[in-house]
Formats: structure tokens, C-alpha cells, sequence
């Protein structure tokens, strides 16, 4: 800033240096050659040798000269450059019209008469606006506190149509006049509007479908000069509302926990009964095996199968001793 300050009262003091300057250019050239104060010798006998010298003043250059300074300070003409990303209005000031539909939409370097034309220019970029804290009212009656936050932009097309039947607030401060103003009572309004038809916990459990929905209702109102995008409402529920919405919360989590923990018991026990099964096939399988091999051995245990398992376990020695019939050995000693 202090910089910027002493570059502009350089220019001045350059300024001002460079006008004397040229008034005292000016005034030497014009006393060599129109001869604005001269001398004159007339006749007079009252005076020694008859003639007395007489300073001469040609007021016309000068007066030629103020004339033209005039007429530069106050010449009606000005010059302006429509700069990129603005939309340039010439706006008639006299007439039947004064500028209420006389608007001429013009571009580049612009020579316009300052006494009977204006030139506007209207902003076409992306605009942030943050507004202040207001209040709303949600469907049932709930009051909640709003921080609006969004993004804005002219349309092009429209820019003309919306100076003409907004000037009367534009004049007063541009755009920031119209943002503060008109804008802001079209984007309140429509938050209020779409708050009146959500239910509270609808608004904070589907947020983005909330804004969504305000942003295509705000076009609506604005729409014919105004694009809003990417708007976000920052809304805060009532302290009843957010307790009521975190113990709800809550209770949708202990039931996600308990039924996640009933899931893991079932599965548990499902795994200890599987394990049973495993265990009771294997015994039956064990047991049907053993009663297998049994019943293969008495099949096999036929008479002649018996004598021959008695041969192979003889030592080859006789019995000393046999007693009855049957055959039977008994040793003495």
C-alpha cells in the first residue's frame, strides 16, 4: 500500500510539473508570435520629442487560448476498455428511456459521451458468497440456524436485462450491492421454502438431496440472471433434534454391534456342532470296521482252518500221557 501510495504522488507531482510547464511553453510561444504584450509609440505633443511608447495587450490569443483549456477539463468524451470476462453495457442517460431499455451491449475500446452515456460493466465470473448467520424454520417447526455458503455467476445473454430492472441497487454498489440485497433474499427464501417440506431428520440424515434440492429451487428464482452452483446450507439441527438424532445413532450401532456378536455365536456353535458330527462319524466308522474285521475272523475260523492253525503252532512233541476219550494228554512225571 505505501508503495503504491508513493507511486500515485509521483505521477501527480509529474503531472502537475509537466502542466506548468507546457502554460509557460505555451505563453512564451504565443508572446513570439502573436504578440500578446508590445509596444507601441504614438504622437503626443506633450511629450519630449512627441512620442510616448505604450504597452499594447492582444487579448484574443488568450482568450482563444482559455477557451481551449476549458474545453479540454470539460470536454464530455471519455475512454474505456471493456476488459475480458465483463460484459460492456452503453447505457442512455437522457431521453424517454434514461436508461431503462436503452442498453447497448459493446466490447473492446469504447468512446462514449460521459454526459449523456455510462458505461457498465458486468462481472461474468464465478462468484463466492458467504452469508451470516440466519434462521429458518424446518417442516414441524423447527427452528435451525443457516451459514449459506455458494457459488454464483451472470448469464451472458441475460446481463443487460438483469442491469435494467436491478440498476437501481447495482448503481448503488455493483454486484456486492445485488449479492447483499435482492440475492440474498431469493437464496433465504428458497432454503426456508424446501426446509418447510423435509422432516427434521430427513434434512441431516440425506443432507446433500436437502441442498440439492435447494439449489434447483434458488435456480428457479434467480435462474432468468443468475447461475447458483455448488451452494451448501451449513445447517444446525435444534439441540433437541441432535440429541434425539446421535442417541438414535446410537442405538442403530449397539443394534448393528449385538446382531454382528449373535452372528459370530451362531457361527461358533454351528463350527462346535460340525466338529461333534466329525468326531461321531469317525467313532461310527471305527467301530463299523472293527465289527467288520470281527465278523471277516469268524469267518475264517472254519474246523479245518482251526487244525491248521494248531499245526503250524505245534512244537512237534507228543503228549506222554492221554486220559478218556477224547484224546486228551496228560503228562505224569
Amino acid at each position: 500500500m505505501g508503495f503504491l501510495y508513493f507511486k500515485k504522488s509521483y505521477i501527480m507531482v509529474t503531472v502537475i510539473l509537466l502542466v506548468v510547464f507546457l502554460i509557460i511553453w505555451g505563453a512564451f510561444v504565443a508572446q513570439t508570435r502573436f504578440k500578446i504584450l508590445s509596444k507601441e509609440s504614438i504622437a503626443d505633443v506633450n511629450v519630449r520629442g512627441g512620442y510616448r511608447e505604450e504597452v499594447k495587450f492582444n487579448y484574443k490569443p488568450l482568450v482563444f487560448l482559455i477557451l481551449g483549456i476549458l474545453f479540454i477539463f470539460l470536454q464530455p468524451y471519455s475512454m474505456k476498455k471493456i476488459e475480458a470476462g465483463y460484459k460492456g453495457l452503453r447505457v442512455n442517460l437522457v431521453g424517454d428511456n434514461r436508461g431503462a431499455s436503452n442498453i447497448e451491449e459493446v466490447s473492446g475500446l469504447i468512446l462514449y459521451n460521459s454526459y449523456t452515456e455510462e458505461l457498465q460493466q458486468i462481472p461474468l465470473d464465478q462468484h463466492h458468497i458467504d452469508y451470516g448467520k440466519s434462521v429458518i424454520v424446518a417442516k414441524g417447526g423447527f427452528a435451525c440456524d443457516i451459514s449459506p455458503a455458494l457459488n454464483y455467476s451472470v448469464k451472458s445473454p441475460m446481463a443487460a436485462d438483469m442491469f435494467t430492472n436491478l440498476r437501481s441497487t447495482y448503481k448503488t454498489g455493483g454486484l456486492q450491492a445485488v449479492e447483499q440485497g435482492w440475492l440474498k433474499n431469493a437464496i433465504l427464501g428458497a432454503v426456508n421454502d424446501v426446509a418447510n417440506t423435509y422432516p427434521i431428520e430427513d434434512i441431516f440424515n440425506n443432507r446433500s438431496l436437502f441442498e440439492a434440492a435447494i439449489i434447483v429451487e434458488a435456480n428457479k428464482r434467480v435462474g432468468k440472471w443468475f447461475e447458483i452452483s455448488q451452494l451448501k446450507t451449513n445447517i444446525q439441527p435444534p439441540r433437541s433434534i441432535a440429541e434425539s438424532i446421535e442417541a438414535k445413532a446410537k442405538a442403530t450401532q449397539d443394534a448393528i454391534t449385538s446382531a454382528a456378536q449373535a452372528s459370530a455365536a451362531r457361527a461358533d456353535k454351528e463350527r462346535i456342532v460340525a466338529l461333534a458330527q466329525a468326531d461321531s462319524a469317525k467313532t461310527v466308522i471305527k467301530a463299523l470296521a472293527e465289527a467288520k474285521a470281527v465278523q471277516l475272523k469268524e469267518q475264517k475260523l472254519t474246523p479245518l482252518y482251526i487244525e491248521y492253525m494248531k499245526i503250524q503252532k505245534w512244537d512237534g512233541k507228543l503228549p506222554t500221557t492221554t486220559t478218556g476219550s477224547s484224546g486228551s494228554f496228560i503228562n505224569i512225571k
